[in-house]
């Protein structure tokens, strides 16, 4: 046969332009199915049913085209059409007209394509951002299979660097680093690990640094059935440069499979290298991994080096942001002052983001330090544009959270915690916080419990969780004093220099009005850590529970001298029995006014949340004191207003908890001078519902609670209370002397 005949005849029965035409058509109509199944809930294998019956319809299509010709009387085949008969060349025409419509309708589609779906569409549910399970994804630490043990920061470190390379793109769902790495080392069932992190997609492989030589496997498996969907080896000298192109290769192929769109500053995020010196980068590593235990002696270590990481290459901008928040961390947990962390805190997160003004942990560090410098304001913008830059960083949403709840924004404040629970479940210290959150604020108690528990075992060598379970022990639904004590103490003995078990032992010796043992652990943070704020506001809230005012401004007016003058506006309500006991009523309204400027600038106005409510009630008893009649009426209104209004969201809520409804009732019967009715309340809440925390130091230092006392049924009532603390107090005695632990300095007298 020849073969020149033979493409000539093709070409004239028009078989190359029908394949073009054809694969325009299956094209186009592949991608239409791809991008409207999702929307439609169209079920996953109709696109490959479609791929699939494009595929069989294109050499059927070629053979038709091949064995029959379209003519005016129909479809003829081509051996019974003479040639000098043939409109193949007319038909040709139309073939082409036909190719330039479906090219034009592909070139439209694909404009669209681009423009309005470019970016994954992000749909709230009651506040909350839903979930796009195809692009969710953990990445679970990288084995370490190099001979020398020391490289496991290595490993560790380049999965979290490759996990937040990840996490820079805002349509992924990526979960937490704390989370992913619960499961170093454990032969767990991928689909057991993904239910728990809440993603759809895992990524897992190996580290072997040999020398001069690096070698990196990957592998991308779906959680829902354990399909390796892409994996890789990649053995390349050990370079920095390296380094960052494996990292970018992975991600951008783990994109690519999870059907994830780059934006253009997405592939520049994955393209930049913060580093270009192999030292450095390796400092770096083995400063992120150290730091995470947050004890003073790894924070330490951590900081010279990042400080080495710097000397090496003074352009490492991510070095200079970790190195501003190592150095609050410290301040948080060790032995650095104020003044020195303020400055170190500013010019090291000012650095970095004049390195890059897009790395999210660089506004962390600049809005932490706006804390310090008590620039509520420009932390909380702050922090909201690292938000949007790391947008899956759980620790940058946790500071989120505090700046907002600082500026009294509840609900978005709440709306970040959520969000950060979402992104690192697993985080102890995140769950804590949220524990806490649905003990304290949704008294959703036994929830809370079982969260602080699953946190004990499942990291059984982090103390939050233990001082946790101590502080939820303490008050409703369980008013456990002396079990809690227990608890908080076992922890003390096992971590005696720990600074959270020595502030919650003396919290609860506190609460059971053991006051000596209170300021013997006090001034025990103070001596451990003398650095830190820590000892002198645990020794305040002794001295307000003595009721020994003086000792309480005096230790006021010494944080002030070391942090500034605003801090005064942290202890308001601490300093307000101090005016109150001097007869300065005038003078505390004036500071509550520091605290609440925009609540108490005018008189009178409307309560519209808990915070409101607390400023309301002391600044009437500090004004019905100073003979302000018709003010004190005025804000007992707005407080009672208050009162109904709470009761009537929650009986339209359908949800009335008891101790809501009493703690609403309690203020306007305080405001409203109904004491008998406020006695009655308290009894029920310390005896009924087993809110039993910080009643002495309530009832000493708080000035609402001072109206009460004349009440004729104030004086039995707090016999009940100190009786029932004795009980409980003896058992905490009975506890100490077993472990040869106690002190006769702690006997009450001494």
């Amino acid at each position: 046969m020849n073969i020149s005949n033979f493409i000539e005849e093709l070409k004239r029965r028009n078989v190359f332009k029908v394949a073009v035409a054809y694969a325009i058509a299956g094209w186009l109509i592949i991608q239409i199915v791809t991008v409207i199944e999702a929307p439609l809930n169209i079920p996953d294998w109709f696109d490959t049913v479609v791929i699939v019956l494009v595929g069989i319809g294109f050499p059927l299509t070629l053979i038709f085209a091949w064995a029959f010709e379209l003519t005016p009387e129909g479809i003829k085949k081509s051996r019974e059409v003479e040639i000098t008969e043939s409109v193949t060349d007319r038909t040709g025409k139309k073939l082409n007209g036909v190719i330039i419509s479906v090219l034009s309708i592909a070139l439209f589609f694909v404009v669209v394509e681009r423009i309005f779906f470019a970016k994954a569409s992000i749909l709230e549910d009651a506040g909350a951002i839903a979930k796009i399970e195809t692009a969710s994804i953990a990445v679970l630490p990288f084995v370490n299979m190099s001979s020398d043990t020391e490289n496991e920061y290595f490993s560790d470190g380049l999965s979290e660097e490759l996990l937040n390379a990840l996490a820079k793109v805002e349509d992924m769902q990526v979960a937490g680093r704390t989370s992913s790495f619960k499961f170093k080392g454990q032969n767990e069932n991928l689909t057991e690990i993904g239910s728990e992190l809440g993603v759809a997609n895992i990524l897992e492989g190996s580290v072997r640094k040999s020398g001069t030589r690096l070698r990196i496997t990957a592998q991308l498996i779906r959680v829902s059935d354990g399909f390796h969907m892409w994996s890789e080896t990649y053995d390349r000298e050990f370079t920095v440069d390296n380094i960052f192109d494996i990292q970018e290769e992975i991600s951008l192929h783990v994109m690519e499979e999870l059907k994830v769109r780059l934006l253009p500053e997405d592939e520049a995020q994955l393209a930049s290298r913060p580093t270009m010196d192999i030292e450095a980068y390796n400092a770096f590593l083995e400063a992120t991994q150290r730091e995470i235990t947050y004890q003073p002696e790894d924070i330490e270590y951590a900081i010279q080096k990042y400080k080495e990481a710097i000397r090496l290459d003074p352009s490492f901008a991510e070095a200079y942001a970790r190195l501003a928040l190592a150095y609050n961390n410290l301040h948080q947990n060790g032995n650095i002052g104020a003044d020195e962390t303020k400055v170190l805190m500013r010019e090291n997160a000012e650095m970095a983001i004049s390195l890059d003004k897009d790395l999210g942990k660089a506004h962390q560090a600049l809005a932490d330090y706006y804390g310090f410098e008590f620039q509520f304001e420009k932390r909380e913008e702050t922090l909201k544009k690292a938000v949007e830059l790391a947008p899956n960083d759980a620790s940058i949403r946790m500071d989120y959270r505090s700046a907002l709840g600082r500026n009294n924004k509840v609900q978005e404040s709440r709306a970040q915690l959520f969000k950060a629970y979402e992104l690192d479940p697993l985080s102890p210290d995140i769950s804590n916080s949220y524990a806490r959150h649905l003990a304290d604020v949704e008294n959703r108690y036994y929830e809370a419990m079982d969260i602080i528990d699953r946190n004990i075992k499942r990291t059984p060598d982090y103390n939050g969780s233990y001082y946790s379970k101590a502080w939820l022990l303490r008050d409703v639904p369980y008013g456990e004093l002396d079990n809690a004590f227990t608890f908080a103490y076992e922890g003390h003995l096992q971590n005696p220099d720990d600074m959270d078990f020595m502030w919650m032992v003396s919290d609860i010796a506190r609460d059971l009005n053991m006051l000596n043992m209170a300021e013997y652990f006090g001034k025990k943070i103070s001596k451990t850590y003398p650095e830190n704020h820590a000892g002198p506001r645990n020794l305040l809230r002794t001295s307000q529970t003595r009721g020994d005012f003086e000792t309480t401004k005096r230790i006021v007016d010494e944080l002030s001298e070391t942090y500034g003058e605003r801090t005064v506006e942290f202890f308001v309500i601490d300093l307000l029995a101090y005016n109150y006991e001097r007869g300065e009523f005038l003078e505390g309204i004036d500071l509550l006014k520091r605290r609440f400027p925009d609540f108490l600038d005018e008189p009178g106005k409307e309560i519209t949340n808990d915070d409101h409510r607390t400023a309301a009630i002391f600044h009437l008893t500090l004004a019905d004191k100073a003979g302000k009649t018709e003010e004190v009426e005025m804000i007992a209104d707005r407080i009672c207003e208050y009162k109904d209004k709470r009761l009537a969201e929650m009986e339209e809520s359908g949800h009335i908890e008891i101790y809501n409804e009493l703690d609403v009732k309690l203020w306007c019967q305080i405001a409203t001078e109904q004491y008998d009715e406020a006695v009655a309340a308290m009894e029920k809440f310390y005896f009924e519902l087993n809110s039993k925390a910080n009643y002495p130091l309530i009832i000493t230092s708080e000035i609402p609670f001072f109206r009460i006392k004349e009440s004729q049924n104030f004086e039995e009532f707090e016999k009940k209370i100190y009786a029932d603390l004795g009980i409980m107090r003896e058992n905490v005695v009975q506890f100490l002397k077993e472990k040869d632990e106690w002190k006769e300095e702690w006997e009450e007298g001494n």
